[in-house]
């Protein structure tokens, strides 16, 4: 769609987007700068207004409202009238009033007459909008007039100056006036559009500005773009005289342009002239062409015969080259794998006389366990006939031990016949009976250890002996592994000498392939290097058959395009 466009109205599109886009910016711009400055003047109106207010109510009144609870009362009902008359000379008042602080909020102890159904005289008024009371009680912290926001309440959409009110130097109370924002906001929109109509016709003025300016700019390139397209449908007789009285780019564009036109007649008459000239030269190219392609032709059939029987000797020579390659490659498989082989088979009867004699070593090592194992049995039996003696004597002290007792016992008796004269028996009577049985106490642990003893020792016995069949079935397993260690040995040294022997074998006839495998890629080398040569001249004839052939149809070509060049020159108009 915007291809289809004049150049003219593709310019015009351009320059009104693109003022359309300085003109919002500008006009956005100002209008926010215009709204600043109403809202700040606004601000400061309103602060006026409640300072004036406050200058033309009676401070002694005001502090008499303090204890007023009534309407009725002589004092509001005059200040009720003061206010009444301030609102009906201001005009854009919608209300006023005065609030005493009281308990964290405020009490209204003076108002306009149009809130006596919302207002009661010193009763404490509990629906204030946050709003309000804090800009109430900034004004009274302050003591400066204070402007709220632009607010919503359950009464309507406000604006309110809260000024306060100085009794002997000191605030006692604040002036409230509320302004409706539907009046606010109507002065603002009329600002706003009153720029905004400045700026539409600003903006018409300009585009139509910018309308002529273009159309006259564009007028003498609309006419040659009439005379380019006379020239463009072979009319050379037109007539050039674009002296143009500018010396702009247009200017220079119109005699560049007429400038073209001569020089296309020129040509022209030089392309009749040759095409003449070319249309005979092409016939006589084309009588050559066609005797050449017929020799080349045979030359081609020729040297294609002696290429194929090259390729198929080559082709044989290439799959003999290949077998042998293959063979050759196998035989030093052979050979490698032989090596390895012997070189494990060296490892493996080193490691099997390693393994023999570590079975020897193991056989000496179990013949002196089962030596010791027999000792320790014996110690353990002789260990528990010993103690079998001990017993026997532990028991006879036990026995002496009582009968000293005994023997103790009689003793202190006859001391205790024999009165003051057998004390000192009696004391030693008691001691040898203490000692008596001190003994036959420790009899009795002995004997205890000794059977502890006795039973450990039956194990220990047990114990050996299930040893003894173990160290003995060991040592015979032993024996049969140094058995066979030894056959393995045999075997693994036999089985090394032969594998020598073919890895020699295997050696020999991997060099012998190895000489027939280069004879053959010496004979492979010389069929493909024959091959190769009949391949490029075959190719090189074939490239002289084409090359005949382009001559050929290109002699052609060029005669109908001398006819065809004699009919496109025809057409233009010296």
């Amino acid at each position: 769609m915007i291809k289809k466009l004049s150049l003219r109205n593709k310019i015009l599109i351009i320059v009104f987007i693109t003022v359309l886009i300085l003109t919002g910016i500008l006009s956005g711009t100002s209008i926010y700068s215009l709204e600043r400055k109403m809202q700040e003047d606004l601000q400061h109106e309103l602060s006026s207004v409640g300072l004036l207010t406050e200058k033309n109510l009676n401070p002694e009144q005001i502090h008499q409202l303090l204890s007023v609870s009534s309407s009725d009362d002589f004092v509001f009902k005059n200040v009720q009238k003061e206010l009444d008359s301030i609102k009906k000379e201001q005009g854009i008042m919608s209300w006023s009033y005065i609030w005493k602080p009281d308990q964290g909020g405020f009490t209204p102890i003076g108002y306009t007459s149009d809130l006596n159904e919302i207002y009661k005289p010193g009763q404490l008024f509990k629906d204030i909008a946050p709003i309000h009371l804090k800009t109430a009680k900034l004004a009274i912290s302050t003591g400066k007039p204070q402007v709220t926001d632009i607010f919503k309440d359950s009464f309507g959409t406000w604006r309110t100056v809260f000024t306060p009110v100085t009794y002997n130097g000191e605030t006692i109370a604040v002036l409230g006036i509320d302004y409706s924002a539907e009046y606010i906001n109507k002065s603002l929109n009329s600002s706003i559009l009153n720029q905004i109509l400045i700026s539409l016709g600003g903006l018409i003025v300009m585009m139509s500005l910018l309308y002529f300016v273009i159309n006259r700019l564009l007028r003498p390139l609309k006419k040659m773009v009439g005379i380019a397209d006379s020239i463009a449908k072979g009319d050379l007789t037109v007539d050039i005289n674009l002296a143009a009285a500018s010396k702009d780019e247009v200017g220079r564009l119109s005699g560049s342009i007429g400038e073209m036109v001569k020089n296309l007649n020129g040509l022209i008459t030089n392309i009749h002239d040759t095409s003449s000239y070319l249309a005979a030269s092409a016939e006589e190219l084309s009588a050559n062409a066609s005797e050449t392609y017929d020799y080349s032709m045979k030359v081609s059939d020729d040297v294609a015969k002696v290429a194929k029987g090259n390729e198929i000797t080559l082709r044989t020579t290439e799959e003999s080259a290949a077998a042998i390659e293959e063979t050759a490659y196998g035989i030093q498989k052979i050979a490698g794998s032989s090596f390895i082989v012997s070189e494990s088979s060296t490892l493996t009867s080193r490691e099997a006389k390693d393994g023999n004699h570590i079975i020897q070593r193991l056989i000496q090592q179990m013949s002196l366990i089962n030596t010791s194992v027999n000792q320790i049995g014996s110690a353990i039996i002789k260990l528990n006939d010993n103690t079998t003696k001990i017993d026997d004597f532990v028991r006879i002290i036990s026995d002496i031990a009582n009968q000293t007792n005994l023997l103790a016992l009689n003793a202190a008796i006859e001391a205790a016949r024999a009165g003051e004269h057998g004390k000192g028996f009696a004391v030693v009577a008691d001691e040898v009976r203490k000692l008596a049985e001190q003994s036959a106490s420790s009899a009795t642990q002995i004997t205890e250890l000794i059977r502890d003893i006795q039973q450990d020792s039956a194990s220990s016995i047990s114990v050996m002996e299930e040893g003894e069949e173990n160290v003995e079935a060991g040592l015979k397993l032993t024996n049969e592994a140094g058995e066979v260690f030894k056959r393995i040995l045999d075997s693994a040294e036999e089985v090394a000498m032969q594998i020598h022997e073919v890895s020699a074998a295997s050696e020999q006839i991997s060099a012998s392939s190895e000489e027939v495998a280069a004879s053959v890629n010496e004979m492979k080398a010389t069929a493909q290097s024959t091959s190769e040569f009949s391949g490029r001249v075959s190719d090189a004839t074939y490239e002289q058959l084409s090359s005949m052939e382009e001559i050929k149809a290109t002699s052609n070509s060029l005669g109908k395009t001398a006819e065809e060049l004699q009919e496109l020159v025809g057409k233009f108009k010296i």
